[in-house]
């Protein structure tokens, strides 16, 4: 098999296992009903995460584009594994927001930020798309695997024993998958015609280019829209629609965030950054606006699933573009750099929660998101790639 697709598969599984993140929802519940946790409480370990996995993104991209990617995603492992273990026996609010906030962030970024780069690096720019929807999948499909066996594992040996579950898989799987990640001998776009047409540029050189501050803008609104819909899901499903069966509208949400991502790869590869953004969002937008004028089990489905369809899409377009607009020779600390729009994303889903403690309901949240997905939807379509740049 070509080495390419080894690297592409092993980052697939790496993803596959730290995507148990997207499972969080059911986590944040059972901290509620089983540890008198308020909402907020629940869904601040999961805000501090998104803060932390965000801002270190840029730095653990940095690394690896020195070092390599196997270093990055060892460490990543331990940091991961270790502190879920850790939390298993200190279930306090503070512990858990230290544990699965700072230290889960800091190793999802070494993990992340490590497994596309080093795929992508193995293909020719025509495929980028796909194989970094490919890559990605692994995270999306995680919850659909995972939240059934995480809210057996809940319901029948709890708290304490899923999290050191989680932990031993994270520790052990991650550091025997890190083995087969690594880059090309050369990379692809040594080639004369590629580095032609995708110029390298110097990490400096980006910050004075207006497009990284747009595809961070757009980053930054659709996690806004996705990890509030991650957080809340399970609340969403019971309070705003009636529909008890959450876990069942969690893996939904997964299945269509992992068949996103390689929808939207291809979508890349075929259309463009502009038309594949634009189609993306703006059905992100035609759903958030029925959810707030119907209230049902059916307009919940086809609302989840085309929600986790677009906010799925964005983590194949965006890398795909970036390595389009920027060059691959600094690509993990570019890449990290627009991935640190969520940090502020994370923010939603804190005062989605907040909002929901105060009124009682999730519409105003909603409104909220669907405004963020319309500006989305107007930025797509004025980003364009950077003409060659003078100093």
């Amino acid at each position: 098999m070509y080495r390419g697709w080894i690297v592409t598969l092993a980052g697939l599984l790496i993803n596959l296992l730290t995507g148990i993140i997207y499972t969080w929802s059911i986590i944040a519940g059972a901290l509620v009903r089983d540890m008198g946790w308020s909402f907020t409480e629940a869904a601040l370990p999961y805000t501090i995460f998104l803060f932390s996995y965000a801002t270190a993104m840029a730095f653990a991209g940095r690394i690896q584009d020195k070092i390599g990617p196997r270093p990055v995603i060892i460490a990543g492992g331990i940091l991961l594994g270790g502190s879920t273990i850790l939390s298993s026996v200190l279930i306090t609010p503070l512990f858990v927001s230290i544990l699965w906030g700072i230290f889960w962030g800091l190793g999802m970024s070494c993990t992340f930020a490590t497994v596309t780069p080093a795929a992508i690096k193995w293909f020719p720019p025509h495929r980028k798309g796909f194989i970094t929807g490919i890559v990605v999948f692994g995270m999306g499909i995680s919850g659909f695997i995972m939240a059934p066996l995480i809210n057996f594992s809940l319901s029948t040996a709890g708290l304490q024993y899923t999290f050191l579950f989680i932990g031993i898989l994270m520790l052990c799987g991650i550091i025997v998958l890190s083995k087969y990640i690594e880059n090309p001998p050369l990379p692809l776009s040594d080639d004369k015609t590629v580095r032609d047409s995708i110029p390298a540029r110097l990490p400096t050189e980006i910050f004075r280019l207006p497009q990284l501050y747009l595809l961070w803008l757009i980053f930054c609104l659709i996690t806004g829209v996705g990890v509030t819909f991650a957080t809340h899901m399970d609340t969403i499903a019971r309070i705003q629609f009636g529909y008890r069966e959450g876990v069942i509208i969690v893996s939904l949400f997964s299945f269509f965030n992992a068949w996103g991502r390689i929808a939207a790869g291809a979508l890349f590869d075929w259309l463009g950054h502009n038309k594949s953004m634009f189609i993306m969002f703006i059905s992100m937008s035609l759903v958030l606006f029925s959810i707030i004028n119907i209230n049902t089990s059916l307009s919940l489905a086809i609302a989840v699933s085309v929600i986790g369809l677009t906010y799925g899409g964005l983590f194949g377009l965006m890398p795909a573009t970036v390595s389009l607009f920027f060059g691959e020779k600094n690509f993990g600390f570019f890449y990290g750099l627009i991935f640190s729009g969520i940090a502020v994303g994370g923010l939603f889903p804190l005062f989605g929660g907040y909002l929901y403690e105060l009124t009682g309901d999730f519409t105003r949240v909603f409104i909220i998101l669907l405004t963020a997905s319309l500006l989305a939807v107007l930025l797509s379509l004025v980003v364009k790639k950077p003409t060659a740049f003078k100093p």
